[in-house]
């Protein structure tokens, strides 16, 4: 099975890996000669696209830890490709950056359009969050990462200028606005996205949380909870209001 073009949604994510698994279980029974489509999908089975499915929900709910458990026993298996993505931003979920940034390093070589600029995006925000040196320093590191690298998507582009130094939230959320998605929930994970980035460059690069906490809760109402970025944009908020 190819990798998925449309990585932000994980109810999209979770819908392929039903047909996909629908389709195979038909197929095999059929050639057993007996047809029985709601095998293994609906029983008892621990499938792998059960497991993955309880992993996403883990994460969805706030539950990393046990998330992490699920995902690394999918990792050498037959969804290995597509857990890749999701078990990344687990990873930083856990605080785990470095083992976060390996892992889309390997989604950026990889992986199709979307998720190569996704990553780099992730990238781009592990690094500012993980910095040891000065200011300039960092703003040089980050202009250089994402420079002469050509976007497959135009907002998240926006996104990695504000990071390059050139770039502003406003015209990030404009470019969100002007963008027909085919469904709402599309534009929501793409709100939910710039949300934790562009929050991520006021914490981590220019040192302004008050901004971060206000981009934070101006968009609350927004965020998709589908999204597997709005877990991190609430934990990034709620340790905003410990440090005050």
């Amino acid at each position: 099975m190819s990798r998925l073009t449309h990585i932000y949604s994980v109810k999209k994510i979770l819908s392929l890996l039903l047909l996909f698994f629908f389709s195979n279980t038909i197929f095999a029974s059929a050639e057993n000669g007996s047809l029985n489509p709601s095998h293994a999908l609906i029983s008892g089975e621990k499938t792998p696209m059960a497991t993955f499915q309880q992993a996403v929900n883990d994460d969805l709910a706030g539950r990393h830890s046990e998330a992490r458990q699920k995902y690394d026993a999918l990792n050498n298996g037959m969804l290995a490709g597509i857990v890749l993505l999701p078990s990344a931003v687990n990873l930083a979920a856990l605080d785990r950056y470095d083992e976060a940034q390996r892992a889309f390093t390997l989604l950026r070589q990889n992986g199709n359009g979307r998720e190569r600029d996704y990553g780099l995006l992730w990238d781009l925000w592990l690094t500012a969050r993980t910095w040891q040196g000065g200011a300039t320093a960092l703003q040089k590191t980050l202009t250089d990462k994402a420079a002469n690298y050509k976007w497959f998507s135009a907002y998240e582009s926006a996104i990695a200028d504000i990071y390059s130094g050139k770039g502003d939230e406003k015209s990030v959320f404009q470019l969100i606005d002007s963008i027909a998605f085919s469904q709402a929930e599309e534009k929501a994970d793409a709100v939910t996205q710039a949300v934790f980035f562009v929050g991520g460059y006021y914490q981590y690069v220019i040192n302004q949380p008050q901004k971060a906490q206000k981009l934070y809760r101006d968009y609350a109402s927004q965020l998709n909870k589908s999204s597997l970025e709005r877990n991190l944009v609430l934990k990034e908020q709620a340790s905003l209001r410990i440090s005050q």
